[in-house]
């Protein structure tokens, strides 16, 4: 039982001494629906190693992932590693450059509700009824503005759609006058993101460019 329930194709045998971590995908057999995750493989106090984490047997941390596992069973699903890390911040730029790229937010085959440990609305239709996709697209809500973009530090742009920018804040807590003040450059960047814009304006700046 040297690597637990997970499958090391993917990366070969490995010791787990040598690595901090690992981001990992879980898929309902059944489905085919999956999660991005990353794991550390110790447990740390003060910087330091101090004990193996309980990863051998960990079975991710969304919500829904587990509430299928625990209606299905656990051997309807498949627990892989998709690569090893040495520090952390080359875990989580890796798992965050997998979600973004995956578009694990955007597709209905994945149980992911954040990114980097930011929380994003889904596309409406995931959360909401009828009823409230009009009000939040702005039928009802006239501080829609339309979908808008949010870069990170990194690189990776995430597009955000169906919620105002107030709502979004609320969700993910953030401070609206940050984002505003990242708008407007007064700042350059807040909690990892460098710019914040709607595609509207992306696209006049785009023409006007």
């Amino acid at each position: 039982m040297l690597y637990g329930h997970w499958d090391v194709s993917l990366v070969g045998e490995f010791e787990p001494d040598d690595h901090l971590g690992f981001v990992y995908q879980i898929t309902n057999s059944d489905t085919g629906k999956s999660y991005i995750g990353c794991k550390h493989l110790w447990r740390f106090s003060k910087r330091k190693r101090v004990r193996a984490s309980e990863w051998r047997t960990y079975c991710g941390s969304s919500k829904y992932l587990l509430q299928d596992m625990e209606t299905l069973g656990k051997d309807k699903f498949k627990f892989e590693i998709l690569m090893l890390c040495d520090n952390k911040r080359n875990l989580y730029y890796n798992e965050m450059k997998l979600q973004v790229e995956l578009g694990v937010l955007e597709n209905d085959n994945y149980y992911n509700a954040n990114i980097g440990g930011i929380r994003f609305f889904r596309p409406v239709k995931s959360y909401y009824t009828d009823k409230l996709r009009g009000y939040f697209k702005g039928i009802r809500n006239p501080a829609y503005k339309g979908p808008f973009h949010v870069t990170f530090a990194k690189g990776h742009t995430v597009r955000v759609v169906d919620v105002t920018m107030k709502d979004w804040c609320a969700s993910c807590g953030l401070a609206q006058q940050r984002i505003s003040d990242l708008r407007t450059g007064k700042r350059p960047t807040y909690k990892g993101i460098t710019k914040v814009e709607y595609e509207s304006e992306r696209e006049t700046n785009r023409h006007s460019g």
